[in-house]
């Protein structure tokens, strides 16, 4: 359970002093713990429809690297209120959490929030999905007043302008996004045939990219079979046979093979006996650990190897790294906007009366 915790008002010169952030995420408590918890779309909306009922404004967001929730305290007893009901709903799912959780208010939360939306709090840094994820989380949350709209708002343009102005997005990073990123570079997959070898996660991973980008026929083949056809109906692809392999050569467009083997999965020889089915060359990515593609010369091939995708995705890496500052400087920018907006809407009447009459029949 959440151990009781003394709740410290930012400073009164800050307009966004009501904000607060219970936070657990894969920086400050690691992925295994965020595993344990396994939180949910339906534990994150019982705690925000709670929350509601006890006229506390809320927005809960949850992806597979946190589980936050923001909410805007009107005192310290909404902040002891929120905090247990978040002990109540992770640990009636899931027993007792395993780490406190942070807590921070007012510029840091809220700067924490345009961090995670500009993607720089993410595994993959800069990576877009969080954005989208923030905005379903904000939807989800009815309700959730104008002071909480006006900086998931203000987070959400922030990531835009983030992405808009700065580098943060540009260049994949992980193997299997780097290598099908390589191949959609290098010849057009609307309507060819491209042959994933494997059904382990770097293929999963690379089939999905594909499919993702458009490429006409997915083909998977895999040694046991029933991995294969779980793979193919996820991605809309067709299954062949292990031993169909060197026919599906002589049909491929493109091989993408993530696969453990004992030897080579494609030998120098059928490549070399592989009869082109157009003009275009035969597009071969290796990401197999030993390589599972015979190295050698073979006429009307274009190869590239886990080393090279490696190396490629470690620059994209370094390159969006450097363009951290330049987020930073989009983030305080919009910080400051959003500071401007909170003064004016300090101003408002704030609708009193129907939270003390939430609070009363509570």
């Amino acid at each position: 359970m959440l151990a009781p915790a003394s709740f410290q008002s930012p400073p009164p010169s800050s307009d966004l002093a009501p904000l607060r952030l219970r936070s657990i995420g894969h920086r400050s408590h690691g992925l295994d713990c965020l595993a344990a918890l396994s939180a949910t779309p339906e534990s994150a909306a019982l705690l925000h429809a709670g929350l509601s009922g006890h006229g506390i404004d809320s927005v809960v967001l949850t992806t597979c690297n946190r589980f936050e929730v923001y909410w805007r305290s009107r005192s310290p007893e909404d902040d002891i209120l929120a905090t247990g009901m978040l002990a109540t709903v992770m640990a009636s799912k899931h027993g007792t959490i395993l780490a406190q959780p942070s807590f921070s208010s007012g510029d840091a939360a809220a700067h924490h929030l345009f961090r995670v939306c500009a993607g720089l709090e993410s595994v993959v840094l800069g990576e877009a999905e969080v954005l989208g994820q923030a905005r379903a989380a904000f939807e989800a949350c009815p309700g959730a007043g104008p002071f909480l709209t006006g900086v998931f708002r203000g987070a959400i343009r922030a990531g835009r302008a983030a992405r808009a102005e700065t580098a943060i997005g540009e260049g994949a990073m992980s193997v299997a996004s780097t290598a099908v990123r390589w191949l959609s570079e290098h010849t057009e997959l609307s309507g060819r045939r491209v042959l994933v070898i494997g059904a382990g996660d770097t293929a999963r991973k690379s089939a999905r990219h594909l499919r993702a980008i458009g490429a006409g026929r997915l083909v998977i083949a895999n040694r046991t079979r029933s991995r294969a056809e779980g793979l193919a109906a996820s991605v809309d692809a067709d299954v062949a046979d292990w031993d169909a392999i060197p026919r599906e050569i002589a049909r491929a467009d493109a091989i993408v093979s993530a696969v453990t083997a004992p030897g080579w999965v494609i030998t120098l020889d059928q490549l070399r006996r592989r009869v082109p089915v157009a003009a275009s060359p035969l597009f071969l990515i290796d990401l197999s650990m030993p390589p599972s593609i015979e190295p050698g010369d073979a006429g009307g091939v274009v190869r590239v190897d886990l080393s090279a995708i490696e190396q490629l995705a470690d620059r994209n890496r370094s390159c969006r790294e450097a363009e951290a500052p330049h987020v930073e400087a989009v983030i305080a920018r919009e910080l400051a906007w959003l500071r401007r907006w909170a003064g004016r809407e300090a101003l408002r009447p704030m609708r009193s009366t129907q939270l003390n009459d939430a609070r009363a029949g509570s």
